[in-house]
């Protein structure tokens, strides 16, 4: 049965400002987007410049700044939908979104939906490596290998906390909720899934990865969509990150 708690309204609809439209956690919710955009992307161009004893790992040597301001563009442009669309958001309840409290139901979809998330993003590259032979090594696992203590935490804590929260509100909440104005569900997953994928085109070294992470945003959205919960699919994200990040900080650790 299509569920239609989530798709029967868009945030995306036309709508003219309504009175009172900024109540304080909808502006809050913006503050934290705009925060969390500023944060990923300021910490990211920071790390680089000031090198933190990295600048012999030769795969910063082919990094671009340009690279950096396009992320950064990416990132505002999102911002910017996402503005044009707050005047409709105003006149609903976070929970049009996938925004509730936690239920005992999400906890299982989020661990289920990592599970599911790891083996499908797995199987994705490893058919990519097979039939196109594309390189996913990504410059931030370098970094991540090279980096200890303090910096290493905060790096712990953007991937596992900041980005699930921040690319699951925009991808999920957002995104793949408009699209279920407009299409099947189905559909909706795909475009959703396929932007996923391309929007972390614009990180160093993320060519080969955009595959698998489309694969992986994939996932995501069927989790929100069959969970109604953004809070289920930020824990899927979450988790998926964590296990990533675990495998390349302490699983590969060189002798």
């Amino acid at each position: 049965m299509v569920k239609t708690s989530i798709s029967a309204r868009s945030p995306l609809s036309p709508t003219l400002w309504p009175p009172e439209a900024f109540t304080w956690w909808k502006s809050l919710l913006f503050a934290v987007l705009i925060f969390g955009t500023v944060l990923v992307t300021v910490t990211f161009a920071f790390g680089v410049a000031l090198g933190f004893g990295l600048a012999t790992i030769p795969q910063l040597q082919r990094f671009s700044w340009p690279l950096v301001f396009a992320q950064l563009f990416s990132y505002a442009a999102v911002l910017a939908v996402i503005a044009a669309a707050l005047p409709a958001l105003a006149q609903r309840p976070l929970r049009d979104l996938g925004l509730r409290l936690p239920r005992p139901s999400d906890l299982a979809w989020g661990i289920g939906g990592a599970i599911a998330m790891i083996a499908a993003v797995a199987l994705a590259a490893a058919l990519q490596d097979r039939f196109v032979h594309f390189k996913t090594d990504q410059v931030q696992v370098e970094w991540l290998r090279a980096t200890h203590g303090a910096l290493l935490a905060g790096f712990a804590f953007l991937a596992c906390v900041a980005a699930p929260f921040f690319e699951e509100t925009v991808f999920r909440g957002f995104v793949f909720n408009a699209l279920l104005r407009y299409m099947a569900p189905w559909g909706a997953v795909a475009i959703s899934a396929i932007a996923f994928g391309f929007f972390h085109l614009l990180e160093p070294g993320n060519t080969g990865a955009v595959f698998p992470l489309a694969v992986g945003g994939a996932v995501l959205a069927l989790v929100y969509y069959r969970s109604g919960s953004l809070i289920a699919s930020m824990l899927t994200h979450g988790l998926f990150n964590a296990a990533t990040f675990v495998a390349v900080t302490v699983l590969h650790q060189k002798p």
